[in-house]
């Protein structure tokens, strides 16, 4: 029972990128080269109103920062053209519909649907992954966790309310397409996995979300070690192969002479892979704040 706890959590993990940090707040890194600083912050993407605010080394790093840069700026989504790029990836391109996909696993799945009380039928059209990720959500909008709240949107107004510009490090096709390339069984222990968390989503968000704000950067990292464990392919489109890229977009605004804010979710800056570690092998001065 242990084990298949820890499989459901790593999925929630490399949904939802929860942070944790060695200090008494998130996880706030400084990189700097020969021109100017990049900030890197450590993020969980959906709270409860008030969780989070700019405030301590945070406010301070806000003050130089002349740019803000997110995995996603919030801003594309909210395009017509957005509501097309989900449907392009969430609709399987042969027709099929969602039973289709989970083929034999249909039934075992609509039993757990039904246990949880979720109901599958406004999903019948849609793949594996994106009905697990919304089942996901529609968990954590049930115990009071909404992006709105959630680190970037609150960082967003602020950049909109001081006149900051505001990039994307990806596009949202490119983060759809992690889930979208996960291989059918994957996608389909992701959906019996998410509607068998969901009862119990809110304690265990709770949990994570503490962590966040109370801070441990070893302990996440032995986590990240521990639950991608079943699923190296997971971590490695999700987690790894996304921090090498970004260290790549690090090292061009280090070339500048701006100073810059990067938020990430905090899964991202831990370990012998994350983007601080990954800098740092480069050269580059990295603190911990």
């Amino acid at each position: 029972m242990k084990t298949e706890h820890r499989r459901r959590a790593a999925w929630l993990l490399a949904l939802l990128a929860l942070p944790g940090a060695a200090h008494a707040e998130p996880a706030l890194w400084s990189v700097r080269g020969d021109g100017g600083t990049v900030w890197l912050f450590g993020a969980v993407h959906a709270l409860k109103p008030g969780e989070f605010e700019v405030a301590g080394p945070l406010a301070a790093a806000w003050q130089e920062a002349e740019s803000l840069w997110l995995e996603l700026d919030p801003r594309e989504i909210q395009t017509t053209e957005s509501a097309a790029t989900v449907a392009a990836r969430a609709l399987d391109p042969g027709g099929r519909g969602l039973d289709e996909l989970l083929g034999a696993d249909a039934a075992a799945i609509h039993n757990a649907a039904t246990a949880a009380g979720v109901d599958l039928a406004p999903f019948a059209a849609f793949e594996p992954w994106f009905v697990a990720t919304t089942v996901t959500l529609q968990g954590l909008l049930r115990h009071g966790y909404g992006f709105e709240s959630g680190v970037e949107r609150v960082l967003l107004r602020r950049a909109q309310a001081d006149s900051r510009p505001v990039h994307g490090l990806e596009q949202l096709d490119e983060q759809l397409a992690l889930f979208d390339g996960l291989a059918p069984g994957l996608q389909r222990d992701f959906l019996r996995q998410a509607l068998h968390e969901y009862s119990r989503i809110g304690a265990e968000f709770n949990r994570l979300a503490a962590a966040w704000q109370a801070g441990d950067d070893a302990a996440l990292a032995a986590l990240l070690k521990q639950e991608f464990a079943p699923y190296p392919e997971l971590a490695e489109a999700m987690v790894f192969a996304r921090n090498r890229r970004w260290a790549g977009s690090v090292e061009e605004l280090l070339g500048g002479d701006d100073d810059a804010l990067i938020v990430v979710g905090a899964l991202h800056l831990v370990g012998d892979q994350g983007l601080p570690a990954l800098l740092a092998a480069r050269g580059y001065r990295v603190t911990r704040h």
